[in-house]
């Protein structure tokens, strides 16, 4: 059902009927409807541009989705519906009788800014969390010859290493979306001082991190 709900989306979103968007509300109050959602837009990463009508139609969608996720405390769909709120966009044609260039992208974060799930930290450090469990996944596990070949020593450094790095890559887009949903300054501190002590990153990753948000909130830079 999602597959094809999904496919109609993207293709013909005047097509979708009643009866499949009163399937898709019951739909969105199970796990694994909500799990198949979410696996599914992302499968549709390659159509990163849509037309004006599937864009809003993807609104739609993820404003209900995301509400059935917040009221199940249901962060791992969530955090990937999080992730492609700053995939998929359309641009908007240039006004009536205009002669500047075509308007800038809209992309879907810049309609789902006032969804509840944003609001809370719970959210944040369970998709946090499950970011940095996504990324440890796609790391092949060393043989027993490349431990030995290494030595002890530097396999524990070399994983510390890489632990440190995909901690520092992912605070700085969690700390950008953040700011990207209209999130206040001192929640996106506050996110940051407590999953950089958890990471024990190092002074410096920490100082680019701090400097990073302090930026972004003092330019009032918009995500792009």
């Amino acid at each position: 059902f999602m597959k094809t709900l999904v496919e109609t989306i993207f293709k013909a979103p005047s097509n979708i009927t009643p009866e499949q968007k009163i399937a898709f509300g019951e739909m969105a109050k199970s796990e694994y409807g909500r799990l198949w959602f979410a696996r599914c837009i992302n499968g549709k990463r390659c159509c990163r541009c849509v037309v004006k009508a599937s864009f809003f139609s993807l609104v739609q969608h993820f404003s209900l989705m995301l509400a059935e996720c917040a009221d199940a405390d249901d962060y791992s769909p969530a955090k990937s519906l999080m992730n492609m709120c700053f995939t998929y966009y359309y641009e908007p044609p240039p006004e009536e009788g205009g002669t500047g260039p075509v308007s800038s992208k809209k992309f879907l974060y810049e309609h789902l800014r006032q969804q509840p799930i944003w609001s809370g930290l719970r959210f944040w450090n369970a998709a946090f969390f499950d970011a940095l469990q996504c990324e440890r996944s796609l790391r092949p596990v060393a043989t027993r010859q490349e431990l030995e070949a290494v030595g002890q020593d530097q396999a524990v450094a070399d994983e510390l290493h890489y632990q440190e790095n995909i901690s520092f890559g992912q605070l700085g887009t969690f700390t950008c979306n953040m700011h990207a949903f209209g999130l206040s300054k001192e929640m996106v501190t506050e996110f940051l001082r407590k999953q950089v002590t958890i990471a024990s990153l190092r002074s410096e990753q920490v100082m680019l991190l701090r400097e990073n948000v302090t930026r972004l909130y003092s330019e009032q830079q918009q995500w792009k």
